[in-house]
């Protein structure tokens, strides 16, 4: 027969059991899986995420320029007239007002570059009013869709005289009636205007993808942004207005953002703030459980509480005549019911015969039974107090 193990036998061949079983499991797993490697595209991380043109914003920077990136049109309002703003996908931000005030910054010398979104339909650029002003149209052909790193220039374009490589996208092209300085065009289209506007200059391009993050590397794309911005003479500072989130919205610039992104875009924190107000609104309105706490029962307040509460509301209100006046007429109708034949007299005489019951004068009886108007509770107080001593020596 055999007999029970002791508690240290148990514990010694449960834990032998359990370090066989855990390499057991080690030498399958060593058996059946391998270390293998693999590359997964994860796209842009933090600042490069959230502004397309941080690559750009950077060359720049290294190159000597002072750039400025903003996503505040109110900001604009520090441009110099030596400056250059380069404005991308910021349709809609600019009504006619703004806009004439960004004409007027260019005609005073300043260097705009546009690069729109908006794709004419057949009807005015409503969403522009800059396009529209100057009757620039932006077109798009239905061409086959390539990534804009996928993207080969046709051909060379002229710029300064000099041959440059620059991958326009294919899918969008210009068109203009008021005759530009400098155009740039390939075997899709236009994609460079540049116009002489006062003393100031205007660039229009039919997309700006290939000054992006990923592409600006290749071909002469880093060239030509440089050369643009400081186009006929050295920008004091550099300005980029883009979009907040631009990036997370739309993959490319033909994407149109859907009504959420756009409400999300422009009203975030009513969109936050409403939905904290349908949370309380919905946890008010929740069924409780367990019982409801009794109402407290209601406390019996004394009278003199209620007449303090009075002669305080009175006073907060400037009701010190009344509430003078009822002092008065307490001493006078006790007078009247001790010494009738004194309320005949007069207020100076009166006065002489109430002074001869007490320690009180004359003249401070006569003032707080006829006179005083007292302004400050000091002098309210000192008054109630002479009415006071006055009823008691009757």
């Amino acid at each position: 027969m055999v007999g029970y193990l002791s508690k240290n036998t148990r514990f010694a061949v449960v834990t032998l059991l359990g370090l066989m079983g855990l390499f057991y499991s080690g030498y399958w797993i060593n058996t059946h899986f391998e270390k293998h490697c693999e590359t997964v595209e994860i796209g842009f991380q933090g600042a490069a995420a959230d502004n397309p043109l941080l690559a750009a914003q950077q060359l720049l920077e290294r190159m000597g320029s002072v750039v400025i990136t903003t996503t505040s049109v109110t900001q604009l309002k520090q441009l110099d007239s030596q400056d250059t703003l380069i404005l991308w996908g910021t349709d809609g931000l600019f009504d006619a007002t703004q806009t004439q005030q960004l004409l007027n910054w260019v005609e005073a010398g300043g260097h705009l570059i546009i690069a729109s979104n908006t794709i004419f339909n057949g009807l005015e650029n409503s969403s522009n009013p800059l396009l529209q002003q100057l009757k620039i149209y932006r077109l798009e052909d239905n061409l086959e869709y390539l990534p804009q790193d996928q993207i080969i220039p046709v051909t060379p374009l002229t710029w300064e005289n000099k041959a440059i490589q620059v991958a326009f996208d294919p899918h969008y092209r210009l068109e203009y009636i008021d005759d530009p300085a400098i155009e740039i065009l390939d075997d899709y289209g236009t994609h460079f205007l540049f116009y002489y506007y006062g003393t100031g200059m205007i660039s229009l391009l039919s997309d700006i993808q290939f000054i992006h993050n990923q592409v600006i590397g290749q071909y002469d794309h880093a060239q030509f942004l440089w050369s643009l911005v400081h186009f006929e003479r050295p920008a004091r500072q550099i300005w980029l207005l883009l979009l907040p989130n631009l990036s997370k919205i739309t993959k490319t610039t033909n994407d149109i953002p859907s009504l959420g992104q756009l409400v999300w875009l422009k009203w975030w924190t009513v969109v936050i703030s409403a939905s904290i107000l349908l949370l309380f609104w919905l946890w008010h309105i929740m069924l409780r459980f367990g019982p409801l706490l009794p109402d407290p029962t209601g406390t019996r307040r004394r009278l003199l509480e209620h007449i303090e509460a009075s002669g305080h509301f009175l006073w907060r209100y400037r009701q010190t005549e009344f509430l003078l006046h009822g002092a008065r007429q307490s001493v006078l109708n006790k007078l009247a019911s001790v010494h009738p034949d004194w309320i005949r007299l007069s207020p100076s005489e009166l006065s002489q015969y109430l002074a001869s019951l007490g320690q009180l004068s004359a003249e401070e009886i006569e003032e707080a039974l006829y006179n005083i108007q007292p302004q400050t509770e000091v002098a309210f107080t000192q008054t109630i107090r002479i009415l006071t001593q006055i009823s008691k020596m009757l």
